[in-house]
């Protein structure tokens, strides 16, 4: 940078994400300001002021990054290097030449608890003391000579933090909106810092044969296309020999002689179409509401095609998984999106699992509460109906054993659900989803999103729909068995 008398009281407060993105008091979040307005904001606060930068590398050297420049950190060895990936604060002061230094570095969690008022600390006893485990071992963290062992500590401290946390919100009353807004805020603190301690909180890093595995499993989903249409209508995966899955709501009345499976829809690299293989549909079972549970899917059987072959003799079954998934596990959805060729929608993640423990619940209660910023934003949503929606939708079970909750929609007609974030599109329904490590569907896609409307944030209010296929299995089971005698059927038990 070559801009000279960056001022003799330079000091900036950084309130920093991952990226380290600083908060500004008045401009948008995340947004970075000019070199410019960060000189002409330092001129008129020179006692201080918060404005928009990211901490990051360039080249070798540390910097804080503007919207079209960047300001060298002289001291970077000051710091740790997994410093740059936590939410942290730092104050920011004039450094030789047109450098600045860092001083005071701390998490920003230990900040954001220690600016409450004790009072308030001492009413969450247990979550005060974790909080200052926390900070102690963070000075060691996030110094310039801290170890594997010493960021390994101050994860498990901030995993304990966060369960601490979760706890004290599931001891309050509904009547107690203050405090619940206080632990909202400070969960979402020291959950951004316990994920971003090992990784971002979608970590997409896979082995390279995972790519080989993900097209193998892509041969097993076909496009469904009505006769007399153009393109498909909708996407489908094959799970025997001749049986195969798809959308209720993908049927409408029609009959199966007005449908055919279309295997292969797709482009080679160079944009030329693939020859397509067409299988026709030879009957539609359970498209009777009752007898299908009301569950938004029906069980294709397929005959032959012009050779005479069965699709499941020249394109691979895909294994159904009965595992329950997790929130932040890893998917991957093959479809049909707007009636193209088939596509892969990859880096996809569970947001809301169809069944989870009751302090699962709390922890995705103090999430969505976390997507408004404040009480006031929170109570106007639940009048509106989405804060409302979430606890209507989650549905607490219980019986002879544990607890749960299981995710029954009252946005998506009730259906069981897995909420994920996917970007898919009109003619996604019916596609199979996959668990990216199991490489098992683990659902079929059926609702979300509007078609291309502006970028949303993945959360309870915007995310895509799925029908687990656990409850798929157990239907077919209990109004088709006859399903399972397929010989090219697979189901994974949920202990895998």
């Amino acid at each position: 940078m070559n801009h000279p008398g960056f001022g003799t009281s330079l000091a900036l407060f950084l309130c920093c994400m991952s990226p380290l993105v600083a908060l500004a008091q008045d401009a948008p979040r995340e947004q970075r300001i000019s070199t410019s307005e960060l000189r002409e904001q330092v001129r008129r606060r020179p006692q201080g002021v918060v404005v928009p930068v990211e901490i990051t590398k360039q080249g070798g050297k540390v910097v804080l990054q503007t919207a079209d420049s960047a300001v060298v950190v002289s001291n970077a060895d000051a710091v740790a290097q997994q410093v740059r990936q936590m939410p942290v604060q730092a104050a920011v002061i004039d450094g030789p030449g047109d450098s600045v230094q860092l001083q005071n570095v701390q998490l920003q969690a230990t900040k954001r608890w220690n600016d409450l008022a004790p009072a308030q600390r001492a009413k969450y006893r247990n979550v005060d003391v974790a909080q200052r485990r926390m900070s102690s071992i963070a000075e060691t963290a996030l110094g310039a000579d801290a170890t594997e062992a010493d960021l390994l500590k101050l994860k498990r401290s901030a995993e304990n933090t966060e369960r601490q946390l979760v706890q004290a919100y599931k001891a309050l009353n509904d009547s107690q909106r203050m405090e619940q807004r206080e632990l909202v805020e400070q969960h979402a603190e020291v959950r951004r810092l316990n994920k971003s301690l090992y990784g971002l909180d979608h970590d997409d890093r896979y082995p390279p044969q995972t790519y080989q595995r993900i097209y193998a499993n892509s041969r097993g989903a076909f496009a469904l296309r009505a006769r007399q249409e153009e393109k498909p209508r909708c996407s489908a995966v094959l799970i025997g020999e001749k049986l195969a899955l798809t959308n209720n709501h993908c049927i409408l009345e029609e009959t199966p002689e007005e449908f055919e499976a279309v295997f292969d829809y797709e482009d080679d690299l160079d944009g030329n179409h693939l020859a397509k293989q067409v299988f026709p549909v030879t009957a539609i079972q359970l498209s009777d509401e009752d007898e299908r549970g009301n569950l938004d899917f029906v069980l294709l059987e397929l005959g032959t095609n012009a050779d005479g072959v069965l699709p499941g003799a020249a394109y691979p079954p895909q294994c159904l998984s009965l595992a329950q998934v997790k929130r932040d596990d890893p998917l991957y959805v093959i479809g049909y999106p707007l009636g193209e060729p088939r596509t892969v929608h990859d880096n996809s993640f569970v947001y809301f699992p169809f069944r989870v423990t009751p302090d699962e619940y709390i922890t995705m209660k103090l999430l969505v509460s976390a997507e408004f910023d404040s009480v006031e934003a929170e109570d106007q949503s639940y009048r509106e109906g989405k804060l409302k929606e979430f606890v209507d939708s989650y549905q607490l079970r219980e019986g002879d054993g544990p607890s749960y909750y299981e995710y029954i929609s009252v946005r998506f007609d009730k259906q069981p659900t897995i909420g994920a974030d996917s970007d898919t599109y009109r003619g996604n329904s019916g596609s199979p989803v996959y668990h990216r490590r199991s490489h098992a569907v683990i659902g079929l896609l059926f609702d979300g999103q509007e078609d291309l409307s502006e970028p949303w944030a993945a959360g309870w209010r915007a995310h895509e729909a799925v029908l687990p296929i656990t409850k798929v299995v157990e239907r077919l089971d209990l109004a088709a068995p006859a399903w399972r005698n397929d010989p090219r059927v697979c189901v994974l038990p949920s202990t895998l």
